[in-house]
């Protein structure tokens, strides 16, 4: 069978996190603690190599920092709504590039967490349902970027959520501390927010690791998400109070009518049993819902930020900054009341966009502060991660290596985007366990159209995203589109064929996810026990 390379065939070779996790002791980092503390700082010159990393047959080996929250869709920074407050992630894009038209290719969390480190479509790397993560079963950890980044030498680091088991992070990590399910922690009898544990364990990380070898880290921040099923206003987020200050007086603008924009939806769509109609529900049913919410969302976004900008500078301090690769990036996007809708999964735009920016110190002066619109999927980040390692992908990885935007790579005499032009299209696919809780479907995505199939349902959409990017009239039946429906149709079921694999089987479990999560403990022995996290 052929792969899918880029979003086409080629020859060469659900909201939510359901389910019961376990939130590790915040006393306990799982870590292997061996290692020097650093004691370097100052900051260098942009794209000077630093002294002391090591080399290994003349290739730059960067460190990778990768800052991952959950949740967040592609506007949600300070760049793209004045009324956010994200004045790190900002900076950080002036000095890298972001990439606007970013999308995931499944909006679910735990399959979304898979593509990123396989570098595959759900299709491929089959960890379809949560707490079965095939791609770290066996031989195939040794294909994600992270496992051949320590089989090279990188010291490897992973803190907060996993999703999976995080028992299985002690054997895939030099250094590990899983946590996830909650905004609030407890850290030596004191509480501490979710971010500021990240933030803590990420410089311990920092602070600890062997100065003789590369690293990588991946912080997976559990803010902005969703805790627990309250339908009182803004209780599924508990920001800190300085933080919600800072939007206590202002109005957050509501997305288009949500009751006109829900009932254009298909009819399987709004049956009152989807999981996305029952989250609109619980948390932006009025007004009063819609403003605390965002209010809230919009604090653990600016609070998230400020954790960035502090794991960051202590990359300056020790001097690595300018020899580490910074990727941010999330899981999946949310709707926010969108389509009378909450949730993602969808693939509607504001499911499956999220941001991306990326800081390279090899990127080319002109490069740096530049907005790109290419479509960019976050398939592409292992092999992204691998080339800033100097090392070549895996031969199952079916993404590509997005520094081909902004690096000056030549191939045969011509440069790399000539040879091999950037993908103008691309597969989204979804599938999940319950049909009426969330229905399944597949997309073809390109700059002006978009064409979807409700595979189960038997249904078809078809929308002009140039002219109506909000996605609020299928324009599927219009007879001015027989012709784009027809080679839609005809592409889309082409690329879904060639990415098919069957379901293997492997069981989901219990479903006590759609239980409230238990109201959050300051006692430490508390936090270490079993919750249920909802989103």
């Amino acid at each position: 069978m052929k792969n899918i390379k880029n979003g086409k065939p080629t020859d060469e070779r659900k909201d939510d996190d359901h389910g019961k996790v376990a939130d590790d002791d915040a006393n306990d980092a799982h870590a292997n603690d061996e290692g020097n503390r650093g004691n370097e700082d100052g900051e260098q010159e942009i794209g000077k190599m630093d002294e002391e990393e090591p080399s290994t047959n003349d290739r730059r080996r960067m460190n990778i920092l990768l800052l991952y929250p959950d949740d967040w869709r592609h506007n949600s920074l300070g760049s793209e709504n004045p009324i956010l407050q994200t004045p790190f992630l900002d900076s950080l894009a002036q000095e890298g590039i972001r990439f606007r038209q970013n999308a995931v290719t499944t909006s679910i969390c735990w399959q979304s967490r898979a593509t990123l480190f396989s570098g595959q479509w759900a299709s491929q790397h089959r960890s379809f349902k949560l707490k079965c993560p095939h791609f770290t079963k066996g031989e195939n950890w040794n294909h994600t970027w992270a496992g051949m980044l320590q089989n090279d030498g990188y010291y490897t680091g992973h803190v907060g959520k996993w999703q999976y088991h995080n028992s299985d992070l002690k054997k895939r990590f030099n250094y590990s501390h899983g946590f996830e399910g909650r905004h609030w922690y407890t850290l030596n009898r004191k509480p501490i927010s979710g971010e500021d544990l990240a933030r803590h364990s990420a410089v311990k990380f920092l602070e600890d690791r062997p100065k003789d070898k590369p690293f990588s880290l991946s912080i997976a921040f559990y803010p902005p998400k969703p805790v627990g099923s309250s339908r009182d206003p803004g209780m599924q987020w508990m920001p800190k109070n300085e933080s919600r200050a800072i939007y206590e007086n202002v109005t957050i603008p509501e997305p288009y009518n949500h009751t006109d924009a829900y009932n254009r939806l298909p009819a399987y769509l709004h049956t009152g049993r989807t999981g996305a109609e029952r989250r609109w529900y619980e948390r932006y049913r009025t007004p009063e819902h819609y403003q605390a919410a965002m209010k809230n969302i919009y604090a653990l976004i600016t609070q998230v930020d400020q954790a960035c900008k502090e794991i960051v500078d202590e990359l300056k301090k020790q001097g690595v900054y300018n020899n580490t690769m910074i990727i941010f990036t999330t899981d999946n996007g949310m709707f926010h009341g969108a389509h009378g809708l909450a949730g993602k999964w969808y693939p509607y735009q504001e499911s499956i966009r999220v941001p991306l920016i990326v800081y390279d110190p090899r990127m080319p002066k002109e490069k740096r502060g530049f907005v790109d619109d290419s479509f960019t999927l976050n398939v592409d980040l292992a092999e992204t991660i691998l080339g800033a390692a100097g090392l070549n992908a895996h031969k199952g990885m079916q993404g590509r290596d997005i520094s081909d935007l902004y690096l000056p790579k030549v191939e045969d005499g011509k440069p790399v985007l000539v040879r091999k032009p950037w993908r103008d299209e691309f597969f989204y696919e979804f599938t999940i366990w319950d049909e009426n809780f969330i229905p399944s479907s597949n997309a073809l995505v390109r700059k002006k159209w978009k064409f979807i199939h409700w595979y189960t349902k038997n249904g078809f959409q078809l929308f002009d995203l140039e002219n109506d990017p909000l996605e609020l009239n299928d324009v599927m039946d219009d007879p001015a589109n027989v012709e784009i429906v027809r080679e839609m149709k005809e592409r889309l079921f082409e690329v879904r064929d060639e990415l098919k694999s069957d379901d293997i089987g492997c069981q989901h479990g219990n479903y006590d996810w759609i239980q409230p999560l238990p109201e959050p403990s300051t006692d430490a022995t508390a936090i270490s026990s079993v919750g249920t996290a909802k989103a």
